[in-house]
């Protein structure tokens, strides 16, 4: 019964990782699309119009 429970907390640690690194990768893309949004779009079909 030992060895199933230490398989257990490695399943239960290795899930833990996995759940911290996709927090981290979450809260990376959400700073992404913030830094993205305050960026102006660039202009459609490839020339300038002046305002």
């Amino acid at each position: 019964m030992e060895g199933l429970s230490a398989a257990q907390f490695q399943t239960n640690y290795t899930f833990g990782l996995m759940k911290m690194a996709m927090r981290d990768a979450e809260a990376q893309a959400q700073e992404m699309i913030e830094m993205m949004s305050e960026v102006a779009a660039p202009a459609q079909y490839n020339f300038d119009v002046r305002v």
